[in-house]
């Protein structure tokens, strides 16, 4: 009768391990410079038309001279403002997803932005770092995992900011 419930407790593991989400990287070094960061487009909240057109900050999403950008808040804080060397455009992070939890990649604003464009690797030049005690008080009425995971890695890197 043991081996029914032990088999049951097996698979639920299995599947929990399937769905851990992306892997954990090493954050890079808070630099002006920053090399190996990851890239990719995204449509953000703007491309489903039932969802509210504003980033995590409150604020619209923006495509011109500064644009909006996804990433881990605890590794750029909301209103990090950073510039793209390769292209030089510049971006502003007011927006995260669980896609980028975790990792050093950042997810660019781009209103058509092509589905599942593999990530590449670029050297950014941060122009001004956001505030952690600014993310942090965004962070903590938020409901959702993504924002309570981010939390806790901010708090952690940030402890003055508690």
């Amino acid at each position: 009768m043991l081996v029914r419930p032990f088999a049951l407790l097996l698979a639920l593991l299995t599947l929990a391990g399937c769905a851990s989400g992306p892997a954990y990287e090493e954050p890079l070094p808070r630099a002006t410079y920053q090399k190996g960061v990851n890239i990719a487009p995204y449509a953000g909240a703007a491309s489903d038309p039932s969802a509210p057109a504003a980033t995590a900050r409150g604020t619209r999403y923006r495509s011109g001279p500064v644009s909006s950008a996804a990433a881990d808040w605890a590794r750029w804080p909301a209103g990090t403002q950073f510039r793209v060397l390769a292209t030089g455009e510049i971006y502003e992070v007011d927006d995260f997803t669980d896609d980028v939890v975790g990792t050093n990649t950042i997810l660019l604003f781009k209103p058509s932005a092509p589905a599942n464009t593999a990530p590449r690797q670029v050297t950014i030049e941060i122009v001004q770092w956001g505030s952690p005690a600014d993310s942090a008080a965004l962070l903590r009425p938020q409901r959702s995992s993504t924002a309570k995971k981010i939390l806790v890695e901010l708090l952690a890197r940030y402890p003055e900011r508690r």
